[in-house]
């Protein structure tokens, strides 16, 4: 299977490289290359790619801007010369941070991290269900979670921390990666926290309690979590 790519940077030499590095890597076709975020946003406005390649200082849109104003995204990784950003990056879910000069053994770890997680996707979708578990790395173990024993995962900063009632493991993965593979039970209540509707004891006014622990409901999230809730009440 081919998955389209968009490669956007304002220098010249840097798009170039990347070019070439999207020639070079099989299942991986070329779909735009944009000159900065303004063409980015307008090109995605009218076409659909799986992965797209975002420098961060660029003219008119940075790629936060892009990020921020995007209500679909593709798998994104960003590239950038400034380590200092690569925070930010992952508090907006993009799947990996690479520092320029990028060399193509970095680029080509970075795209089949994406293709990976692209391909589950695909596999679910095709298959029209999903088992009830998943695997999560964490340092060097891979620890296995029913979906139903999950109560809550909670981002922090580039990591993400997955609570059920008798521990709390972290890991290395985005929000939003991990909740493009999450059954309906569960839903994102703050940009910070998704919760499993399974596991709520209460809800009050802001705020959801699930056992000791109290999440709060942005504004942002509010109202698509409670037509979920209503859904579901009796009365």
């Amino acid at each position: 299977m081919k998955y389209r790519c968009l490669i956007a940077d304002d220098e010249a030499p840097a798009r170039k490289l990347l070019t070439d590095y999207v020639s070079k890597t099989a299942n991986l076709e070329l779909a735009a290359v944009c000159n900065n975020g303004a063409e980015v946003v307008q090109f995605l406005e009218e076409n659909a790619v799986d992965i797209m390649l975002l420098d961060i200082r660029m003219p008119i849109k940075t790629g936060i801007d892009v990020l921020k104003n995007l209500n679909e995204r593709p798998i994104t990784i960003l590239v950038s010369a400034y380590e200092e950003y690569a925070i930010k990056g992952y508090e907006l879910d993009v799947i990996d941070y690479l520092v320029k000069p990028v060399s193509f053994e970095r680029f080509k770890k970075a795209i089949d991290k994406a293709m990976d997680f692209l391909a589950v996707q695909v596999a679910a979708h095709e298959k029209g269900d999903k088992p009830d578990y998943f695997f999560i790395k964490t340092d060097t173990r891979i620890v296995k979670f029913l979906f139903s024993d999950v109560s809550a995962i909670e981002a922090q900063r580039e990591y993400i921390k997955i609570i059920t009632p008798s521990k709390k493991v972290m890991s290395l993965v985005s929000l939003s990666s991990i909740a493009n593979v999450l059954p309906p039970d569960f839903i994102r209540i703050h940009r910070s926290f998704i919760i499993n509707m399974r596991h709520i004891d209460e809800v009050q006014s802001n705020e959801v309690i699930i056992g000791k622990e109290i999440y709060p409901i942005s504004r942002n999230y509010r109202d698509t979590f409670f037509a979920k809730l209503g859904d579901r009440k009796l009365l």
